[in-house]
This record gives C-alpha cells, structure tokens and sequence, in this order.
C-alpha cells in the first residue's frame, strides 16, 4: 500500500522505506540535516534509520506509527542533540516519531534546525 504526504517535502511511504522528495528549498535543507545528524547522532539509536540522501532526497526505514510519544524522550533529544533544541522544533508531535521492532521510539523526521525553523 503507497501512502503519499506533503508539507515542505512529498513523501512517500511504502511498504518498508520513505522517500522524502523536497517541494521548496526548506524541505531541500531538512533532507540535508538529516544526513548531517544520521552521520554524527546515528549511534544514539534515537533516530530513524537514513538508508541514503541525493539533492536532499531521503530515503529512510519505514517505522510503525507512534500513538504518544512521553515528554522524557523529547527532553532527552533535545538534550543529546542538541541542533534539535530550538524554539519552532515539533519533536512534540507524535507523527514525527514511529517505533522500532522493541517498540521504542523513533524520531523519524528530525531535518530542522535552528536556521532551518525560521523559513516558515
């Protein structure tokens, strides 16, 4: 089943992967962030895995929805990468967030930044 989004970027989510296709320069930079924080956070096991990126097209693993995600992971995020601890950051929206096979989250659309949040 193809599920298809769109905001800054048109994704489009398959059976086991989501393709992030930016539509504006915004989405161009959040695709590029997420390989940026994938490179230097992967090890954190906090953040969806990014599987590759080209011209700000992502492709990631393909993560269960999330129905609530607790305030101690969105502290704890904030607090371990700290590009994510901006004002305009919706780390505190739960579709921003899936859950791995151990049904731990996932942050699973993690592009914004500092910068990045002033485009609205």
């Amino acid at each position: 089943m193809l599920k298809i989004k769109s905001s800054t970027r048109l994704v489009f989510i398959l059976k086991d992967i989501v393709i992030k296709i930016p539509l504006s320069r915004r989405g161009y930079l959040q695709g590029k962030n997420e390989k940026t924080l994938w490179d230097k956070y992967n090890h954190l096991n906090m953040l969806g895995e990014l599987r590759w990126e080209r011209f700000g097209i992502v492709c990631m693993k393909r993560y269960s929805p999330l129905n609530r995600i607790p305030n101690g992971y969105v502290n704890w995020t904030k607090r371990n990468i700290l590009e994510l601890n901006v004002i305009n950051c919706d780390l505190y929206n739960v579709k921003n967030w899936g859950q791995d096979e151990n049904l731990n989250p996932i942050l699973i659309d993690y592009g914004i930044n500092e910068y990045i949040s002033t485009l609205y």
